[in-house]
């Protein structure tokens, strides 16, 4: 029994030093690994630039008086919205339920009281929005760059 721990110790060290070998023998240099990574952070910032230079806009009918937050913010529920301005087809996920925003008081120029049942609001978004997968879904603060009436 003894002889059988052994040898399936010595196996196990075996398959693991050998998992942890370098395999092909040719193994990168620091350098190498420097500019990899500087290449792919610089490819992660200009999308990411790209993402935040880019811009969604949508309407909808406000469904019910919105409200505030205890964390500085409107909460606005939209229904029947249309897509002015949306690459990304995001719109689409908005068109059964509606969609919450949560806006900040900074991104609306405008009482709390203007934002009433049945005005049409249009909300610009940074980007690709940040949104739950909740029904209706909702979309947080920091993805709100600007929500304006367009009529009552």
């Amino acid at each position: 029994m003894k002889k059988m721990t052994t040898i399936g110790v010595a196996f196990v060290a075996a398959v693991i030093l050998t998992a942890c070998g370098q395999g092909s023998g040719t193994a990168a240099t620091s350098t190498e690994l420097s500019e990899a990574q500087s290449t792919t952070q610089s490819t992660t910032s200009s999308t990411a630039q790209e993402e935040a230079s880019e811009t969604m806009i949508f309407r909808g009918t406000i469904q019910e008086d919105a409200t505030t937050g205890n964390d500085d913010t409107i909460q606005v529920f939209l229904k029947d919205v249309e897509a002015v301005e949306d690459s990304e087809d995001v719109v689409k996920n908005f068109e059964n339920d509606g969609v919450i925003l949560h806006v900040p008081i900074a991104a609306f120029d405008g009482d709390v009281t203007d934002l009433s049942e049945g005005t049409v609001v249009e909300a610009t978004l940074q980007g690709l929005p940040i949104m739950t997968m909740s029904i209706p879904p909702q979309i947080p603060g920091n993805s709100i760059k600007q929500v304006t009436i367009v009529s009552e």
